[in-house]
């Protein structure tokens, strides 16, 4: 489709057109007139022997018709290209509100809704584009802000009952059937761990969360951590591939990355099938962890990328500004990624 710079354009060169057609038409019809009908007789003020004569015959009156018809287009294609050219530049002056509007609505996201636009040098039309913008900016981020406070709230009433529910069923064991005890626990934790990471989101949403970096081997905490999971992989008949340098160091709070290591490995193990390739190295000065594995057909669509354990991985990540994470599925495998900044 036609951007609407080169329609702008186009419409104002066909405009230009039209009216040198339509003058061009005039000036025709009129000397046509002039040759054929008007008969006159005019002398040379400075020549008394010299008189024109008005009667001029049809072949000599298409010859001059027909000349004036050909220098007309000669000259009407320079002038096309060049209100084409202007007409673009035009457009492209009256529409530079319009493309500045859109690279700052795309710098905001979820976490910077409290940002507004401004235009400067705009219309009195683009005016009222950015106050009603600012306004539904303005909306979205006390939306946004109610939702988390809520989500944040819920979850932390959440947490009391669910320990008070844990212990009564341990006290009460020894009177429950051991297979429901046994369930019952299981899933009191199950629901307390949901509970606790929607806590941890919320937080790290909102921005409540301090960070306490230091200093720390990437390769020794994943070496740590990839036992269990190398045994919870062979349980599920899969295998857990690692390829690791010695010498990655990062600044980070151990706390934190444990947690968004244990969610890209746990997603890996829920979500996907077949071997799982963790990756640990340094490239161009940055260090990173990569997690790939391909998607599970019985996963549903939506789950690659978009599930609370990401969620929570992205607001960690988010966190530390020499931190980004990425997270894609591409030909049937899903790659998760953190990469540090390059140290200064």
């Amino acid at each position: 489709m036609i951007s609407l710079r080169w329609r702008v354009a186009l419409w104002f060169a066909l405009s230009v057109m039209a009216v040198l057609v339509v003058f061009v038409g005039i000036t025709r019809l009129h000397l046509i007139h002039e040759l054929q009908t008007e008969k006159w007789e005019r002398s040379h003020p400075g020549q008394p022997g010299f008189v024109l004569h008005g009667n001029y015959s049809d072949p000599e009156i298409d010859d001059i018709v027909g000349e004036l018809s050909r220098l007309s287009f000669f000259y009407a294609l320079p002038v096309a290209v060049l209100a084409l050219g202007l007409g673009f530049l035009l457009a492209r002056r009256a529409l530079a509100p319009v493309q500045d509007l859109n690279g700052q609505l795309q710098a905001i996201g979820a976490r910077s809704l409290d940002q507004r636009v401004r235009l400067r040098d705009a219309d009195v039309e683009f005016r009222g584009i950015e106050e009603n913008l600012n306004a539904l900016l303005g909306r979205l981020d006390g939306s946004f802000r109610q939702l988390t406070e809520f989500s944040a709230q819920v979850a932390h009433e959440l947490r009391t009952p669910l320990t008070l529910l844990r212990l009564q069923v341990e006290e009460a064991a020894g009177h429950i059937e051991p297979a429901l005890a046994e369930s019952l626990q299981d899933e009191l934790s199950r629901l307390s761990d949901y509970v606790d990471q929607c806590l941890l989101l919320a937080t790290a949403e909102q921005r409540r969360l301090t960070l306490r970096s230091e200093s720390l081997s990437l390769s020794a905490l994943v070496r740590e951590m990839i036992e269990t999971y190398e045994l919870l992989a062979r349980e599920s008949a899969r295998q857990l591939k690692v390829t690791m340098a010695d010498d990655v160091v990062v600044s980070a709070d151990p706390r934190y990355l444990r947690q968004m290591l244990h969610t890209l490995l746990t997603n890996a193990l829920r979500h996907g099938k077949g071997a799982i390739q963790v990756t640990v190295a340094r490239e161009a000065g940055r260090a990173y962890i990569r997690v790939s594995n391909a998607v599970s057909g019985q996963a549903p669509a939506a789950a690659p990328g978009t599930g609370l354990g990401l969620r929570i991985v992205r607001a960690l990540a988010a966190l530390d500004p020499h931190l980004t994470f990425q997270g894609a599925e591409q030909a049937g495998h899903f790659t998760a990624e953190l990469r540090w900044a390059a140290p200064n």
